[in-house]
């Protein structure tokens, strides 16, 4: 869901990621707490027909060697009733080859009650990797996703990013960051056909609910979306930027991010979309 939020899949939180630049403390065992606020789910900068505003929360576990334990509860706002209306759990390992040449692996297990409206609901379970690298004047990484469930997608994300420090506020323990980054984005669809089964069932019930008895000759017309999307293509662009207010022991941030479909992309999926998003750290 929030990929990136994003996202999101949140692998790893840590407020110390926003540390000043010239940090030195050593890495120590952390748990952080998350709680987040997003104007629409999106998987890869997609979004369905329906706006779905959420809120999310999360508990990441850190070991001092790179390892972590994360999981995520998620609650879309427009949908009626307390359950929430996703889950994750994720483990993985974050790792240096040098001071400015950094890798993660990543497992992330996602779980969707039945016809659920989002688009990452056909693919439970998600492998990832990352290599990033800091060439000073901006950082670049990489990101790659196997994603498989009811189908099988891959994705692969190219991200260009600068960490700016606005100054402190408040006293010297206080600052402000903005951290402008382009994303490219590719990979497969079939995540498609499983969302649109999923939707003409949830409209089906909709019209049993809302009509049980359909008068004879005003039945309703179905209409058949096929999606044939088994090749690698460009899916998005993405413009981020989020602004943070950071602590020695908590980040407040806001983001905003635009994405804008590729033209290989479906016509019902070109239109550019945006998103905003209000997120809390604290961290122990």
């Amino acid at each position: 869901m929030i990929k990136y939020i994003y996202v999101i899949v949140i692998c790893s939180l840590s407020v110390s990621a926003y540390a000043a630049p010239d940090s030195t403390e050593t890495k120590k065992q952390t748990l952080t707490l998350a709680a987040i606020y997003g104007s629409n789910a999106n998987y890869y900068g997609q979004t369905t027909d329906q706006r779905l505003p959420y809120v999310l929360s999360n508990a990441t576990f850190s070991f001092p060697a790179g390892f972590y334990l994360s999981a995520s509860a998620y609650k879309l706002l427009n949908l009626g009733g307390s359950e929430i209306s996703a889950a994750d759990l994720a483990a993985g390992f974050d790792f240096n080859f040098t001071r400015r040449f950094t890798g993660g692996i990543g497992y992330t297990r996602s779980l969707y009650p039945e016809n659920s409206p989002l688009l990452q609901a056909a693919n439970e379970n998600t492998v990832s990797g990352s290599l990033g690298y800091d060439w000073n004047i901006l950082s670049t990484s990489v990101d790659a996703d196997y994603a498989f469930g009811n189908q099988q997608d891959v994705f692969v994300t190219l991200s260009n990013s600068k960490l700016i420090s606005l100054g402190s506020v408040f006293g010297d323990k206080g600052y402000f960051t903005v951290e402008p980054a382009i994303d490219v984005v590719g990979g497969t669809q079939h995540y498609l056909e499983e969302y649109i089964i999923r939707k003409n069932n949830r409209d089906k019930l909709i019209d049993l609910i809302n009509s049980p008895f359909t008068p004879p000759g005003l039945e309703k017309q179905t209409e058949t979306t096929t999606v044939a999307k088994s090749s690698f293509d460009l899916l998005s662009y993405n413009l981020n930027l989020p602004i943070g207010y950071n602590r020695s022991n908590y980040l407040v941030e806001a983001g905003y991010q635009v994405s804008v479909p590729d033209k290989k992309v479906s016509d019902d999926w070109q239109k550019p979309r945006s998103f905003f998003n209000v997120s809390f750290y604290y961290q122990f």
